[in-house]
This record gives structure tokens, sequence and C-alpha cells, in this order.
């Protein structure tokens, strides 16, 4: 596939939203798609570091004159340094008139306006957000946010929009889900002797200096920037006197954090990369943005909030969460906590819904009752409601039945031209009962989230408000694709899981 990413890294924008696309890009190179970027010529970008790394940067000319967002633009408008309409046309003009099969954005500056003008280039839009504040037109989208759900974007997509909400999402390197299982065997042996402290690659408010400032003797202490940070001759000026290190733009981060016992930074991208590494962390918030994330990770215990970066009393807040952590047991539980929010895998992931193909839901007709009994005795009988598979007489005559009900809809799933699978829908009220059944040529591929998916969208198109399942205690793959799909569990009776989510 051809496909281009438009991102921008500033002063004011930070360096992750480029750090987790690269990370997408080389998943995306890796399996032989040709990828590119576009990104705009502003102070602090990273064009050379992404030119570097082996893509072509289409680079956008640098604003001529400061930008100022008409009302009623994103809330982050003036990130772009122009207006919507301007970068979209140098952004299609930099294609060149070559139809991409996938335009990603990920830009907080941009909405559905923008998206709607670059339509022309591209078959299909992913959007990477972590805000939930605007509407968008794409047939992707990602948020990798703790305490995001997938009602948040509900107004905002359109009813198809396929939605990989949560940290299983987070775009990460794959050397975090490599050394995962290795550096959390290790860490119940450790006490607190190793700090990294990472706030990201610009660090504005100069949070690190106040942190650096802070800890006391006798702690082995890594600081990470970027190069555009504008207070870096600072901060090495005070690691020198501390007996600090500094690395700069460095990429061995799953390293570091291997190494680290406790982490103090932000809470952007690499909140997730701590995560997967079961890292403790002290977080300070650098940006407004960052609050809902924060204190949805303290709630969980994988990380403690010590505050703002211009707060009063950040050090002071500094020496009594690292004294809590120095009780026993409290780095452990802290890391047990932070390595079950995100396993390192969301690269794949995401990777997989650029690769897939659209699927449809049609309804299904007569001619389809047998290819469905036959799909049906293709499966573990004893994982159904009904502990059995009907003989094909009284399958024909239930789904003659079915087809007759208002109230019970079915559809056959098709992509690429292709019956995959059969979903039934069961209304009653405001809500649906879900169930579906896989052609045995097509199961382990992934096509059960992708099928839930497109009955989600159906689910909104028939303006219903939530969606039910049950599923035997024992298939294990139904329970992770509607796990994977957003479903949360509500009861358990009789051997069957009873699975919900609200749209």
């Amino acid at each position: 596939m051809k496909i281009v990413i438009r991102c921008d890294a500033s002063v004011a924008i930070g360096t992750g939203h480029v750090v987790r696309c690269l990370t997408l890009a080389r998943a995306l190179a890796e399996r032989r798609h040709q990828v590119s970027f576009v990104m705009r010529d502003l102070p602090g970008n990273m064009c050379d570091r992404v030119a570097a790394a082996g893509f072509a940067v289409h680079r956008l000319p640098a604003p001529n004159a400061p930008y100022d967002p008409e009302p009623g633009t994103p809330v982050h408008a003036v990130w772009a340094a122009v207006p919507a309409r301007e970068d979209a046309e140098q952004t299609v003009a930099a294609l060149h008139g070559e139809t991409q099969d996938w335009i990603i954005l990920d830009h907080y500056a941009f909405d559905a306006e923008w998206e709607f003008r670059v339509r022309e280039a591209c078959v299909r839009l992913m959007v990477v957000d972590d805000l939930a504040d605007r509407p968008h037109l794409c047939e992707l989208l990602t948020d990798q946010n703790l305490g995001r759900h997938r009602a948040d974007y509900n107004g905002l997509l359109p009813d198809a929009c396929r939605r990989l909400i949560g940290p299983q999402f987070a775009l990460l390197r794959p050397e975090f889900a490599s050394q995962r299982a290795a550096v959390l065997a290790d860490r119940p042996r450790r006490g607190l002797n190793r700090v990294i402290i990472a706030m990201g690659g610009i660090d504005a408010p100069n949070a690190t200096v106040t942190v650096l400032a802070t800890l006391p003797q006798g702690l082995e202490i890594t600081v990470v920037m970027g190069s555009a940070a504008p207070h870096l001759d600072v901060v090495r000026a005070l690691a020198a006197q501390k007996g600090a290190r500094v690395l700069v733009d460095t990429p061995d981060m799953a390293d570091l954090m291997g190494w680290a016992d406790v982490a103090i930074g932000g809470v952007g991208g690499s909140a997730w990369e701590r995560s997967a590494l079961g890292l403790p962390t002290l977080m300070v918030v650098l940006a407004d943005n960052q609050a809902p994330a924060a204190a949805a990770l303290a709630a969980t215990g994988a990380a403690v909030l010590i505050g703002r970066a211009e707060d009063a009393g950040l050090a002071a807040a500094l020496h009594a969460a690292l004294a809590d952590l120095a009780a026993p047991g409290a780095l452990g539980a802290m890391s047990a906590a932070a390595a079950a929010l995100c396993d390192g895998g969301g690269a794949p992931r995401v990777l997989r819904a650029l690769e897939a193909a659209p699927m449809h839901l049609r309804p299904a007709t007569l001619v389809d009752a047998k290819r469905i009994w036959n799909w049906r005795q293709a499966s573990d009988s004893r994982l159904f409601r009904s502990g059995a598979n009907p003989d094909w007489p009284d399958h024909a005559a239930w789904f003659d039945r079915a087809l007759a009900d208002a109230s019970r809809r079915l559809y056959i799933a098709e992509t690429a031209g292709r019956p995959v699978g059969h979903l039934r829908l069961d209304c009653t009220g405001d809500s649906g009962t879900v169930s579906l059944v896989i052609d045995p040529d097509y199961r382990g591929q992934g096509m059960a989230v992708r099928m839930l998916a497109a009955a989600e969208a159906e689910a909104r198109r028939l303006h219903l408000g939530a969606l039910r399942a049950e599923v035997h205690l024992n298939n294990a793959a139904s329970r992770t694709a509607f796990r994977q799909a957003g479903y949360r569990l509500e009861a358990e009776a009789d051997g069957f899981l009873v699975l919900t989510l609200t749209l």
C-alpha cells in the first residue's frame, strides 16, 4: 500500500506525535508498504530525524506570519501555524497527484474540515487522537488513552468508523514487547536506586530542572531530553553538579526503562512505554491535555501524580512520593499495576487494522442458510448456548422464521468480495444481542474483531444504545475478540460470560 503520515513536531507540540508515527511507519515498512511523511517546517521539527530513519519527507513551508485561528476551529488549531484549508491544499499538492491507500493524521490542530479536503488524495483515512474533542471524517481512529470510552467519540465519527480504544493500541516500538518478560521477572528483586527523568523531548516548562534539583543524593540518575529542548544547556549544567548523566535523542528507551527502578516524567506516549515494562512512575503534568490521562493512571495505582510543572509544591510532593515508594512492597505493587495496563503489542494491532480489507455486512437470505449451517457444523457445539448443532431441516425451518422476525436481523459479513462469517443481531428496545459464527477457512485471522466492529456500526445505524453478548467460559478466542472490541464483563452465569458494549 501507499501510505502518507501527516504529523508535526515543534517546541509547542512536542515530539510524541512524530515518535509514535515513526513506530507505526517502521512496522508498515517491514511489511513492504510504501510510507512517506508530510511535515511542516516548524521550530523544533523532526524532519531530519524522520528522513534519517529512511522515510521520504514532504516538507511544508515554514509560516511567514503568526497565525491567529478563527473562532470555531479546534482548540489546538494554532499548532498548525496556518489555516486548515491551506494546510490541506499544501498536503495534497505535496503528493503530486498520487492517490494514497491511507492518509494517517496525527495532529490535534485538524478536524473533519481538513480531512474532507484531503479525501481526494486517499482511499481511506485514519486518525490518531487523544482528545475526543472535535469531529472526524475517517474510516479508522485510534486513541491509546486509559479511561477513554468508545462512547466519548459518539457524534464525532461516521457510524462505520472503526474505533481502536485504549492502551492496548499504544504505538510502541517492538523492543518494549520483546523485553517485557525479562524486565518484569527482574523487578521484584529491586530496590529504589536508579531513577530516570524523562519529561518528553521538549519540556517547555523546564520541569526537569525542578525535579533534578530536588532529588536526594545517593541515587543513580539519568536524564533524557530531545536536542530541540530549549532548556537543554541548563539541565546539562545542573546534571554535572549532581553527578547525573544526560542522554539526548537516545534510541534506547526500552533499555533505559528496563534499567530504571522508578521514572519521573510526563504523561504522554512514554506513559505506555513505562507500563509495558512495569516501571513505577511519579507523574508531572506538563500540559492541560495530559491531566485526564494522569488522573486515570493514578487511579489504577500504576503511577503517582505529584503535580503540575508550575506548582510551587512540586519539590515537596516529590520528596513525599519517594518516601512512600521506599516502603516495603510499594515498588512491586506499582510495577504490577503498571504492567497490567499495556503489553506493548499496540503497533501490530493497528497494523492489522490498516492492512485489513474493508468489511461489509449484507442482509442474509435463504440462499445463505446452508452456508451458515455448514459453518456451525464445523464449530464446537458445546460452546453454543443451545449446547448442540441442529440438523439441517430444523436449521432451515428456524432460518426461514428468523428472516420473517422484525426484531431479529441476520447478516453475512464479506471482505474482499468473499463471505467470511454470519452475524446475528436480536433487538429488544434500544439494545441488541449479538452472536456470530465464522467460516472455518477464516478463523484465526482477526475476523471476529472486525465483524464486531461492523456490528457496532450497524447498531449505531439502528440507533441502539448498547450491545450484549453471551460467551462460553471455555471459548478463549471469542472472549479475546469481544475484549478487543471493547466489551466489558457484566455478569457470569451457567458457564457463560455476559458482556456488554455501551454505544
